[in-house]
């Protein structure tokens, strides 16, 4: 590789890396999703063991990579937002290295993997999603011209296998899809033999969690929470509602990812099928939350298919010159807005919260969490809140409460809201948090354990904004 190419690349990686600083950054702490998986994350480095010692719905990996990280460095969540803007430049830059195998220009390639990070970048915070994302995008990368040899077949297979302990459904679905690929694109006499080789690839890595869960003496307790617990799961966000935030995507998404697919198969087009097969793949992440964070990352080797498309019918000599300029234009637009936002971290009021220092924070929530935090410190009994927000104020103590710091409906085992009530019911001598009727609970709120505390418990005081019930 040529220095001059080198150091462009170093400088577009730059580039992508101060564009997701810009957008992580200043963001004030309420986005509960980060929070939680920070705390997945810090619960690993703090040496807890996942479904024996804390909740989860998810596969491990994530947490255990998050958590690596956080042991190295420190258990703050500025380390996991770095961590985060990190691969997001990963998932733009291979975007834009899959465009250059299609045979896109530079020009192009790069516009497109722009439009991409803006696409990306309005919702993005660090997610188990993204990295599925990461994986399935890897995939389509070395699918583009797959090989019949063996060790390629396996490595297919050990990748896809890796996105199932990141998240055990799009992982099944993205492994699934690596089988459905070579099924429809290529029959020929060695077709089953592939299909093998990429099944044992896949169960390499399911092979090393069940030992893993095994030798922890996890194992119950992950199927509990992740197998089991699943059924326990009702919440849903229809996919109708998108119509009211990205009208013009949701509808040319599904569109597309079958146009991709009919088209492949039929004109034998090896492009089409694996954009296609792995959109398809990927787009099941919108399932059964169908909001716009999660429509954003379902939707994106689509969009990144979408954009080749357009590019490849664009690429006309008398169009080159606009399309630099453009391109030109918006690096300089991003640049500026990214130097903006950094400025305005700067002068952000920073958090002064144990594992939340230089966050940005509304002055009322910190004050809020000082005071509750105030409070569970100087009781002599065990305090428990009963919220979606409860790891907000447990973080900064260094505590973890075993379901009540993710008190959600579909994270709470078999048993769900039942369970968690037989639980509350055998607690003697504690102190529950529930919020009061003056704010809103969250949507994803077991509220039948709610009004159990409210019947059966005394209340007796209040605290900010929680009602305390004592037993």
């Amino acid at each position: 590789m040529k220095k001059k190419s080198v150091i462009c690349i170093i400088f577009y990686l730059v580039f992508l890396f101060v564009l997701f600083l810009g957008v992580l950054l200043p963001r004030n702490l309420n986005n509960l999703d980060e929070i939680w998986n920070f705390n997945f994350a810090r619960n690993v480095a703090n040496g807890l063991l996942p479904y024996n010692d804390f909740n989860m719905l998810q596969t491990p990996l994530f947490s255990f990579i998050l958590g690596s990280i956080l042991k190295v460095f420190k258990t703050e969540l500025i380390v996991v937002r770095i961590f985060g803007a990190i691969m997001g430049v990963a998932i733009i830059y291979l975007s834009y290295k899959i465009l250059k195998k299609l045979k896109l220009n530079t020009v192009c390639s790069i516009l497109s993997s722009l439009f991409l990070f803006l696409f990306l970048s309005n919702n993005y915070y660090i997610d188990y999603n993204y990295l599925c994302l990461f994986i399935t995008l890897i995939i389509i990368f070395l699918e583009l011209d797959s090989k019949k040899t063996i060790k390629y077949n396996i490595l297919i297979g050990f990748i896809a296998g890796i996105s199932i302990l990141l998240k055990q459904s799009t992982g099944i679905i993205i492994s699934g899809a690596t089988v459905l690929y070579i099924l429809i694109n290529n029959w020929h006499k060695d077709t089953f033999k592939l299909v093998l080789y990429r099944i044992i690839g896949v169960l390499i890595p399911i092979i090393g969690l069940l030992l893993y869960l095994i030798i922890t003496n996890s194992l119950v307790s992950f199927f509990d929470y992740c197998i089991l617990g699943i059924n326990t799961f009702s919440n849903k966000i229809s996919y109708i509602n998108l119509l009211y935030t990205t009208p013009i995507f949701c509808i040319l998404v599904p569109i597309y990812i079958l146009y991709f697919i009919i088209w492949g198969i039929k004109n034998k087009d090896q492009t089409s099928i694996v954009l296609g097969v792995f959109s398809l793949a990927n787009f099941v992440c919108v399932y059964p939350i169908a909001d716009e964070i999660h429509f954003q990352i379902a939707a994106f080797p689509a969009v990144l298919g979408i954009l080749y498309f357009i590019f490849k019918n664009i690429q006309f000599n008398f169009l080159k010159p606009f399309l630099l300029i453009g391109t030109t234009l918006l690096i300089c637009g991003l640049t500026l807005y990214s130097i903006d936002k950094l400025y305005q971290y700067k002068n952000a009021n920073k958090s002064s919260l144990t594992n939340f220092s230089f966050i940005p924070i509304d002055i009322n929530l910190q004050n809020r969490i000082n005071v509750v935090d105030e409070f569970i410190i100087e009781q002599e009994k065990p305090v428990y809140i009963l919220d979606a927000t409860a790891a907000i104020y447990m973080i900064p103590l260094n505590r973890y409460n075993k379901d009540y710091d993710m008190f959600l409906n579909g994270n709470l085992g078999s048993m769900g809201e039942n369970g968690q009530i037989e639980k509350i019911e055998d607690k003697k001598n504690c102190i529950f948090l529930l919020r009061n009727d003056t704010t809103k609970l969250n949507w994803q709120t077991p509220t039948n354990a709610i009004n159990y505390v409210k019947t059966n418990l005394t209340k007796v005081g209040t605290i900010s904004i929680f009602d305390i019930y004592e037993k």
